[in-house]
């Protein structure tokens, strides 16, 4: 179509994400919430666990067309806890509880909502290094990225952050901040400035073709 465009992303209402007076778990924990199918990457976190300490607690929310498969293959290690289909309130209570809220999709991530999110809940987020989670984190800084699918790569970083909390803080508090650049507030604010430029722009050639069609009709009368 030709142009130029600016994309402005999905925003989070982020005092819906603020504090709800839930304490931390006394156990290390991960959280993951999302479809129990490939590309969401469940299978990925499961298959870390051989590599994570035996005191980690698991937290797998949702459900899904693996999830019958997944259970039978993971069920009897005491580590995983499988919630089920859980509502936004418990979905965020658990983001509080949670020392990581881990994201491994293999892939088809357009955008990392659930990032922003964790982010605004004030968890650290361990996810995959996809073009769509990049629009949202950037590796060290606010987040860690892992390549998708390599359940070795994400047990190290999951430990990482459960047993650095240096590490953990940081990674907290740049979150936060990265959260607040996809606020509703700020995304309204871009609109607003962006319908401003465009009217403005618009009363701009609307002004210039007013004095063109002025010198032509002087210019007319002259003749």
């Amino acid at each position: 179509m030709g142009g130029d465009y600016e994309v402005l992303y999905n925003g989070v209402e982020l005092s819906r994400y603020s504090s709800t007076g839930t304490q931390r778990s006394t156990t290390p924990t991960i959280f993951f919430c999302g479809r129990h199918e490939p590309r969401k990457g469940l299978v990925v976190l499961l298959e870390a666990l051989k590599w994570l300490d035996a005191d980690v607690q698991v937290w797998v929310g949702s459900d899904g067309p693996d999830t019958a498969r997944l259970r039978e293959q993971y069920g009897t290690d005491h580590r995983v806890e499988w919630l089920g289909r859980i509502s936004d309130d418990e979905k965020l209570r658990r983001m509080h509880a949670a020392h990581v809220y881990c994201a491994p999709s293999i892939r088809g991530e357009s955008f990392g909502v659930v990032l922003i999110e964790a982010m605004a809940a004030r968890v650290p987020v361990v996810a995959s290094n996809l073009d769509g989670y990049r629009n949202v984190a950037t590796d060290d800084v606010d987040a860690l990225l892992v390549e998708p699918g390599d359940s070795k790569a994400l047990a190290e970083a999951l430990t990482r952050v459960l047993s650095d909390a240096s590490l953990a803080a940081r990674l907290v508090e740049r979150g936060y901040v990265r959260a607040c650049d996809f606020s509703m507030e700020s995304l309204a604010n871009r609109y607003i400035e962006l319908y401003e430029e465009a009217i403005n722009d618009v009363g701009t050639k609307i002004s210039r073709s007013s004095r063109m069609l002025g010198k032509l009709i002087g210019n007319g009368r002259k003749k």
